[in-house]
C-alpha cells in the first residue's frame, strides 16, 4: 500500500512538469529488529567499504543487536553530514538529551570531518544542504545478507523535485501579474531578455512552454500544427472513444506570455549566425495565390524538439499504410475504419469480401499497436452488439497484429507480456509473433514468419498473404528531415548511429566552435541522450517516449530561467555584477531572489539531466490494461486487468494538460459508455 501511495503521488506530481535531477539508493528494511532508540535513525549501509573506519573494521563481531545498532549509528554519523543527521534524528523531546550523549560518546571512535553542530537551525541546515544530501544519498545502496543492489528507491529525487515545485509555483504566481496587465517590463528589462526559438509543439516543447519564465525569455514557437496533442490517447480518438479537441491544447494557450507563434516548418538553420529559416504554412491555400513566405528568425537559444516520424523500413507499399503519430493520422484512421464497416455492410458484398473489408492489420506489437488493437476490439464489440450499428458484422471483423519479435510490448516485464498476448487473443485478436510484413498492397499484405527448429534456431521463413481492408503501421521510428539539416551544421561526432543528435547531460550537442556551446539544444525524440542508469552506455540512449521528452523540456526551461552561463561546462551562475562581459542581462537575470534560492539549494552549478522512469501503461481493451509502475529502476508494482485499467484511466486523466481537458475527457468516457462510440464520417 505504501509503494502504491508513493507511486501515485509522484505520478500526480509529474503532471505539473517537474523534472528529476538525481538518483539515490537505499536498502531493504532488514534492520527492523533494532532497539527502539536506533530504529528512529535511517537504516543505511555503505556501497564502498572504504568508508568504514579502522576501528569499525577491527571490531570483532558480536551477537548483541544493540551493539551492532550502535556501531551502525556511529558509522552513519561519521560519514553523513551533520545536517542530514539533524534532519532524521528522533524528534521526541524527552529522548533528545540522551541521544546527544550517545552521539558524543560514539564520536570518539571515528574521525569527524564536519565541525558544525548537528542541532543548530534545523530547517535551514536541511534545505541549504540539498546538494550534500543528494550526494550522500547517492552513495548508499540496498543491502541484504547475500545480494547487492546498485539502485533503490530514489528519495533524493523527491528532495530535488520539491525544490523545483516551489520554484515553478513562484514563477506561475509571478506570471499572473503580467498576464492581467498589472505588471509590465521596463525597456531595459525587455532588451535584456534572451530569445528562445522552440521548434515543435510536442511533449518536450510543450513542457518547456509551460515552465518557461517569459519575463526572462522571449519565447517564439515554430510548429506546423497550432496545438499540443496528448498522444497516448490517439488510439482512443481513432475509434471515437475520445474526441480530438478533448485531448489538445492550443500552443498560444500553453503560455499566454509567449511572444509569438509561427505556423510553419523549420527548413534551414545557420548555427554560426544564430538564425533559423521557417517556411510558413499556406493557411488559406484554397482562396489565395502564391507560395507562403520563408522567414529568417534570429535566436539566442534554439531548441530542437521536432520529434520523429514513422519508419517503414523501405517495405514496398508501406508508405500507403495508415499511421498513428499525429492527430491527423487519428482522424484519417477513424474515417477509414468507419468506411470499412460501411462498405462491408452493402447488400451486394459477398461473405468473403465482407470479411476482407473489415480485416484490420496492425504492424507492430509495441504499446501503440497493442492499444490500437484493444480500442478496435472495443469498437467491434460496441457496434456489433444487439441494436448496434453493425450487428451483422459480428463474426466478420478481424484484428491481426504482426509483431517482428517474440514478445508483445517488450518494454514490460515478461509476465505482463504474456498477459497482454492472452488478453488480446481472448478478445478475438490474432497475434502473429516473429512475423514481418514484406509488402503492403491494395487489399492485401504479404507476411513472412520465422520458422524455428527444435533447438530454437531460425531455419527459414514461411510466406503468406493476408487479405485485408486496412493496414495501420505502428512499428519503428526515424528522424525527421530537419534533424539531418541540423546535423550538417554540427561536427560529425554529434551524429548518433540511428541518425539522432547526440547531446551532453545539459542537452547540448557538440558545436562547430566552443563559443557556440549552449546556443542549441536538442530534446525529445530527436535527441540521443545516453541513459545514466547503472550498466548503461553512450550507445544505449533513452527511449523515444513522451515521458522522456516532457522531463527534458521542463529541465531545459529551468536551466534557461535560472540564468546560468550555459556556454561553460558545467553551466554556472554568472556573477551578479553589471560589468560582467559575459552577460548583458543585468536586469531580468540579475534576480537576487533566484540567486539566493539556488545558492541555498546548492545549485550555483547546474545539475545535469537524469531521467526518472515512473513506469509504463498500456490499454488492452475490454476494461483491461497493463501497468508497470516504478521509480527510476526500482520496481514498485505491476498489475494486469481491471485494477490496471483504473490506474491507466486515472493517470491519463491527471496527466491532461489543463482542467478543461480533464473535464472533456471525463465527459467523453461517460458518453461512450452510455451511448456508444460515434463513428460519424466527415
Amino acid at each position: 500500500m505504501l509503494k502504491t501511495s508513493i507511486a501515485l503521488l509522484l505520478l500526480l506530481a509529474s503532471s505539473f512538469g517537474f523534472t528529476p535531477i538525481v538518483r539515490m539508493a537505499t536498502r531493504r528494511s532488514s534492520m527492523m529488529d533494532m532497539t527502539p532508540k536506533i530504529r528512529q535513525t535511517p537504516q543505511l549501509f555503505y556501497a564502498n567499504n572504504s568508508t568504514e573506519t579502522a576501528a569499525a573494521k577491527d571490531k570483532p563481531p558480536t551477537d548483541d543487536p544493540s551493539l551492532e545498532a550502535d556501531e551502525l549509528y556511529v558509522q552513519f554519523n561519521s560519514v553523513a553530514s551533520q545536517d542530514v543527521v539533524d534532519a532524521v534524528l528522533d524528534e521526541e523531546q524527552e529522548d533528545k538529551e540522551q541521544e546527544e550523549q550517545d552521539i558524543e560518546s560514539n564520536l570518539d571512535q571515528v574521525k569527524i570531518t564536519d565541525s558544525k553542530h548537528p542541532y543548530r537551525d534545523k530547517t535551514m541546515n536541511v534545505i541549504s544542504s540539498e546538494r550534500k544530501l543528494q550526494t550522500w544519498l547517492h552513495a548508499q545502496h540496498l543491502d541484504s545478507s547475500d545480494d547487492f543492489y546498485p539502485e533503490g528507491i530514489p528519495m533524493d529525487v523527491v528532495v530535488e523535485r520539491l525544490g523545483d515545485t516551489l520554484e515553478d509555483v513562484a514563477t506561475h504566481v509571478r506570471r499572473k501579474g503580467y498576464e492581467n496587465g498589472k505588471m509590465i517590463l521596463t525597456k531595459e528589462q525587455e532588451e535584456s531578455r534572451k530569445t528562445v526559438v522552440v521548434l515543435g509543439s510536442g511533449w518536450g516543447a510543450h513542457a518547456l512552454m509551460k515552465v518557461a519564465d517569459c519575463q526572462k525569455l522571449r519565447l517564439i514557437v515554430v510548429s506546423p500544427v497550432n496545438h499540443f496533442v496528448f498522444t497516448p490517447m490517439l488510439a482512443s480518438s481513432a475509434v471515437g472513444t475520445v474526441e480530438y479537441r478533448s485531448m489538445t491544447e492550443a500552443v498560444r494557450s500553453a503560455n499566454p506570455l509567449m511572444d509569438d507563434y509561427l505556423q510553419g516548418s523549420a527548413v534551414g538553420v545557420d548555427v554560426r549566425k544564430k538564425t533559423v529559416q521557417v517556411q510558413m504554412n499556406s493557411l488559406l491555400g484554397d482562396v489565395t495565390h502564391g507560395d507562403p513566405p520563408t522567414l529568417e528568425v534570429p535566436y539566442d537559444y534554439l531548441v530542437c524538439s521536432v520529434g520523429c516520424k514513422i519508419n517503414d523500413w523501405g517495405v514496398p507499399g508501406a508508405d500507403k499504410a495508415l499511421r498513428l503519430k499525429t492527430l491527423d493520422d487519428a482522424r484519417i484512421l477513424r474515417r477509414d475504419i468507419a468506411e470499412c464497416l460501411e462498405f462491408a455492410s452493402r447488400p451486394d458484398v459477398a461473405p468473403e469480401e465482407r470479411t476482407r473489408r473489415v480485416t484490420f492489420l496492425i504492424v507492430g506489437g509495441g504499446p501503440t499497436g497493442v492499444e490500437l488493437a484493444g480500442e478496435i476490439l472495443d469498437l467491434a464489440a460496441d457496434v456489433t452488439k444487439f441494436k448496434g450499428s453493425y450487428p451483422h458484422l459480428k463474426d466478420s471483423i478481424r484484428v491481426v497484429i504482426a509483431q517482428g519479435g517474440s514478445d508483445l510490448v517488450p518494454q514490460f516485464e515478461p509476465k505482463l507480456r504474456e498477459e497482454a498476448k492472452k488478453s488480446l487473443e481472448a478478445k478475438g485478436a490474432e497475434v502473429l509473433m516473429n512475423t514481418r510484413v514484406t509488402e503492403v498492397g491494395d487489399g492485401f499484405a504479404k507476411l513472412k514468419t520465422k520458422v524455428f527448429d527444435a533447438d530454437g534456431n531460425v531455419v527459414g521463413g514461411e510466406e503468406s498473404t493476408l487479405p485485408l481492408g486496412l493496414t495501420a503501421w505502428c512499428a519503428g521510428t526515424a528522424p525527421v528531415p530537419f534533424v539531418e539539416t541540423l546535423l550538417e551544421q554540427l561536427p560529425p561526432e554529434a551524429r548518433n548511429r540511428d541518425g539522432r543528435v547526440k547531446v551532453d547531460q545539459w542537452l547540448r550537442p557538440l558545436m562547430p566552435s566552443e563559443d557556440l556551446t549552449g546556443s542549441v539544444y536538442v530534446i525529445g525524440d530527436a535527441a540521443a541522450f545516453a541513459d545514466q542508469g547503472f550498466g548503461a552506455s553512450a550507445d544505449s540512449p533513452l527511449p523515444q517516449t513522451a515521458q522522456v521528452a516532457g522531463q527534458q523540456g521542463a529541465f531545459l526551461a529551468r536551466l534557461l530561467d535560472r540564468g546560468y552561463d550555459v556556454s561553460a561546462t558545467p553551466p554556472m551562475l554568472l556573477p551578479a555584477t553589471a560589468g560582467n562581459s559575459n552577460s548583458t542581462a543585468i536586469d531580468v537575470f540579475n534576480d537576487p531572489q533566484m540567486r539566493a534560492w539556488l545558492e541555498l539549494r546548492g545549485l550555483d552549478q547546474a545539475p545535469g539531466f537524469i531521467f526518472l522512469n515512473l513506469g509504463i501503461l498500456a490499454y488492452l481493451g475490454g476494461g483491461e490494461a497493463l501497468s508497470q509502475v516504478q521509480l527510476g529502476d526500482f520496481p514498485l508494482f505491476s498489475y494486469f486487468g481491471s485494477v490496471a485499467f483504473l490506474l491507466w484511466r486515472s493517470v491519463y486523466l491527471v496527466k491532461q494538460v489543463a482542467t478543461r481537458n480533464r473535464v472533456l475527457v471525463t465527459f467523453d468516457w461517460m458518453k461512450s459508455f452510455v451511448f456508444g462510440r460515434d463513428m460519424t464520417r466527415f
